[in-house]
This record gives C-alpha cells, structure tokens and sequence, in this order.
C-alpha cells in the first residue's frame, strides 16, 4: 500500500506474484494534516473490502475527460509514471499487454511527458493496452514562473495527441496521484473503463476472505 515512489513494487509484487496491491496513500500519510477526509474515508473503505464500485470522482472537480470512447474490461496495472519507465530493461519491467494502463505522475512538464510517452509507443507498451487511465498529472504544466515558449503544448494535450490515436478507451483526470485527493485504487484486480460515462469501475474484489 502506497503510491509513486513505490511503483516498483507494486509491479514486481504483481508480476511475481499475482496479488493485488493498493496505489494509495501509505500509513505515514494517514496520519498527515494535509491528507483529506475523502482519501482517507475511501482508503478505509477499500481496505474493509469495499473496493468494488465505481472509483469515486474529485469532490471538488469532478470534471474528468475522455480522450477516446469506448469500453474494455482487463486487468488493472500501474502506477507513476516516471518510475515505469525506470523498470525498462531490468526483471522487474512492467507489462501491461492486454491491461488498462493506469498512470499519474508530479512535476513531469510536458516535454517530458510527451517523451517518456513515445518511448513506451517505441518500445511497444501502449501497442497491446486494453485501455488507459490518466490520473492527476499535479504540477506537469507550464508554470508562469518559467519563461515563456509560445510553442509549448500544455499537458492535456500532449496526453491527447500521445493517447488518442492509440484506438482503445482513454479517460483523464480521475483523483489518483499527488493532488488534493487521492481514491485508492486496488492494482492488479480487473475493471471495466467506459469512456463514453467516464467511468473507472473495479469489478473484482482486491481482498480474499478464505474460510
């Protein structure tokens, strides 16, 4: 349990074992004065094993966008982005053929995001997704306190132009990452994403409950 700095586990523990893990805020932010009702009401609820549902909307802007409609059911693999791309070429590299893609990611500006996202089309990890879910990518505008580049697209578009050709559902701006609020989200279970509701919804428990 766990998010950004972690991925490398949550990709390594599902590659190698096939649990299902929790990209989420870890104990130490529980206990943070920043952490918000709402995540932690939502990480109590997962961990009780009510994580099946619809994954919940910001509630303070609950604007999420649809790059490319549709609707797949797979598994659901991810996590930041930035520490993706570092499993590249080690044992523990990340595979989401036949998967939704989740990834957020934190002060990554748009170049980089735009680059790190052709290196996966290159490399062939966006060729076989089933899906793509973009959580917040806080901080990876252009902020007024750099210069100016008048040719400098912003984030939502790079993520449009990288994703939307792929040909398979994209949804932006679920509350998953570094903003405000983050809704756990349970790794490694399978989920239904429906672009055309701009929907996230886990269909399969994340806990086992053996007798």
């Amino acid at each position: 349990m766990g998010f950004s700095d972690i991925t490398a586990l949550h990709v390594a523990i599902r590659q190698r074992t096939g649990l299902a893990t929790f990209y989420a805020n870890g104990l130490a932010g529980m206990g943070d004065k920043e952490t918000t009702s709402f995540s932690k009401e939502r990480l109590v609820a997962v961990l009780s094993g009510d994580a099946t549902g619809e994954l919940p909307r910001d509630p303070d802007d609950p604007y999420v966008r649809a790059f490319q409609g549709g609707k797949a059911t797979a598994p659901l693999v991810g996590g930041c982005l930035t520490l993706l791309l570092q499993t590249m070429g080690t044992p523990w590299e990340f595979d989401p053929e036949g998967c939704i893609l989740f990834f957020e990611d934190y002060h990554a500006p748009p170049w980089t995001v735009d680059a790190m996202l052709t290196q996966l089309d290159h490399a062939g990890k966006l060729a076989q997704v089933a899906g793509v879910v973009v959580g917040e990518m806080e901080k990876c505008d252009w902020p007024e306190s750099w210069p100016h580049w008048p040719r400098m697209k912003p984030i939502e578009d790079v993520l449009e132009q990288r994703l939307g050709p792929l040909g398979v559902p994209v949804l932006y701006r679920l509350p998953l990452g570094h903003g405000k609020h983050l809704a756990a989200l349970p790794l490694g279970v399978i989920a239904t994403l429906d672009a055309d509701e701009r929907q996230l919804t886990i269909d399969e428990p994340a806990l086992r409950n053996d007798p």
